[in-house]
């Protein structure tokens, strides 16, 4: 037989190692859950949007003076000066690109005054295609 002491000591041992509520008699409803807090969730900042490229247009070479041509267009296959009147060619395989530049008076800038396109046999051509054609991507490298 057991003794008390013994019989206690052993009740304690399977206590702890039940939990006490196994030892106890139910003295009410079962509590609520406790609800583990969640850390926020945290959104990713949205990616700016990439202004699209700007399509090919013509009418901003106009006024454009020789060099932000070239650094837009790249090197002319052919550049011809004669007096007041500058001549940039810009060539492709399918079309020739013409900025003429015009300088006003003696101390004045040369500006674009005159564009035109052709294809590589001289007929007249769509300008803003053959442009494209001569930008990369077909659009203006700055982005504006």
């Amino acid at each position: 037989m057991y003794s008390t002491d013994k019989f206690r000591k052993s009740a304690l041992l399977t206590c702890a190692a039940f939990g006490l509520g196994a030892c106890m008699g139910a003295t009410g409803p079962a509590p609520e859950p406790v609800a583990t807090p969640t850390e926020p969730q945290v959104q990713p900042a949205p990616e700016p949007a990439t202004p699209a490229p700007s399509p090919a247009n013509p009418d901003r070479l106009v006024g454009a003076n020789p060099k932000a041509v070239i650094d837009l267009m790249g090197e002319p296959s052919l550049m011809r000066r004669d007096g007041t009147v500058q001549v940039m060619l810009f060539e492709t395989t399918s079309c020739v690109f013409e900025v003429v530049f015009m300088e006003p008076h003696a101390d004045a800038h040369f500006a674009a005054t005159h564009l035109a396109a052709r294809t590589r046999t001289g007929a007249d051509t769509d300008l803003q295609a053959c442009l494209a054609s001569i930008l990369p991507d077909g659009t203006w490298p700055d982005g504006s």
